[in-house]
């Protein structure tokens, strides 16, 4: 579970480094990992909860170090994910009835 942030007093010395350091961050993330980048960019515009984004890529990875096909699903019940539900399926490209 993620800690609490303690609310930090606004123009204090504190505030002011937080602020420089987590521009520098970005900066040496937006070069070094791009890909990085751009999700937490659009985790912090979204506000979307990285658990959930985490638990999807998870499922993913899974779909693909396997038979390589299948599907993730994301069930939402007001407002709350509930589920994140990762299914393999395996390609047949087969006829269901066979002529005897």
């Amino acid at each position: 579970m993620a800690k609490k942030k303690k609310p930090v007093k606004e123009g204090s010395i504190y505030q002011n480094e937080l602020e420089n350091n987590e521009e520098l961050f970005k900066t040496v993330l937006k070069t070094v990992r791009p890909d990085i980048f751009v999700l937490m960019d659009i985790l912090d515009q979204t506000h979307v909860n990285p658990l959930i984004v985490y638990q999807v890529i998870r499922h993913l990875n899974s779909i693909a170090m396997g038979n390589k096909y299948g599907s993730v699903r994301v069930e939402i019940e007001n407002g709350t994910a509930t589920f994140v539900r990762g299914e393999e399926s395996t390609k047949l490209n087969e006829k269901l009835i066979l002529n005897p």
